[in-house]
């Protein structure tokens, strides 16, 4: 979803996507195959909830290195944009300087980098860079869906279990999310997931959107599960991500983070506190997409005008 919105506001601008990058490939293994690939007038990285923990996690230094790749070797401005960062060690926080801008998703991170005098700006998540015309009839009582943190995961089922709760993985099970060679167990374990229940489930994340629309109370520990919610006013508590991420977006819109409960919190839970947003939430959620859609657009339309006055320039 984050990834078509980028597109369709790029297309808005008149801007072709000549050619992307998957996250989960190193791009410093294999830096001639970006060489050769299509020239473009600049590059923009979806930083998403990635650069956290450097260096522990490759791919956020891999994500804060391509900046200057891009500026050095490719030649050609480069953006970061939709980013959360957490936990990084000083480094990290150098290599981010090459970047043209930097566009983050939390208070927090714009706070971190205007700390270290890294001009930034703070704009919500791309999920909600276009509005949602869901309809959702709310016929079903609770949904739990899964975690990043897998210690949490128990306590979910635990919880779907004990409520009568339907349970969904955010995450598609297919044979291609891993490799045989690197993780040979999982591998085995999606395919027989994929073979025997998800085979034809859709990847398409509207129908993941009605089907969280099918519940009057959603349970999650997925950052995105969150944004689907606020985005299509669907009633959720979750538990905190693998980073404060999911705190730091219920601050920017309601003010507190009541919603984000811990483990104890969900055995204890009454469902009928939560099934419902208060006036005031509702107030607090319709304000707050009107003004991430509009800074979402804006946001692209200044990256396209810098790099047309930078083409210009030269």
């Amino acid at each position: 979803m984050v990834m078509r919105n980028i597109e369709l506001l790029l297309s808005k601008q008149k801007v072709d996507v000549v050619w992307t990058w998957p996250v989960g490939v190193d791009w410093r293994k294999t830096k001639s195959e970006i060489v050769n690939k299509p020239k473009v007038d600049a590059i923009i990285v979806n930083g998403e909830g990635t650069i956290h923990h450097g260096p522990k996690r490759w791919q956020a230094d891999a994500l804060a290195e391509f900046g200057a790749f891009a500026q050095n070797t490719l030649k050609v401005p480069v953006f970061l944009i939709n980013a959360t960062l957490y936990a990084n060690e000083q480094s990290l926080y150098e290599s981010l300087r090459s970047y043209n801008f930097i566009y983050v998703r939390d208070r927090m991170s714009h706070e971190e980098l205007n700390n270290l005098d890294i001009e930034n700006n703070f704009v919500p998540d791309m999920t909600f860079a276009v509005s949602s015309d869901l309809v959702h009839d709310q016929a079903k009582k609770i949904c739990v869906v899964d975690s990043v943190m897998q210690s949490d995961l128990p306590f979910l089922r635990r919880f779907g279990k004990k409520n009568q709760a339907d349970y969904c993985s955010m995450v598609v099970a297919r044979p291609s999310n891993y490799s045989f060679l690197k993780k040979p167990r999982r591998f085995f374990l999606t395919s027989f997931k994929w073979l025997i229940k998800e085979r034809l489930r859709s990847l398409d994340p509207k129908e993941f959107e009605k089907y969280l629309g099918h519940y009057q109370l959603v349970v999650t520990g997925r950052y995105h599960t969150v944004t689907m919610c606020l985005k299509n006013r669907i009633p959720f508590v979750a538990l905190e991500s693998n980073t404060p991420k999911i705190s730091y977006l219920l601050n920017e819109v309601f003010g507190n983070t009541k919603r984000v409960l811990s483990v104890q919190d969900l055995d204890n839970i009454n469902i009928d506190e939560w099934n419902e947003y208060s006036e005031s939430e509702l107030i607090a959620i319709n304000a707050f997409l009107k003004k991430a859609e509009d800074s979402n657009v804006e946001m692209i339309r200044n990256l396209v005008d810098c790099t047309k006055a930078r083409a210009l320039k030269n």
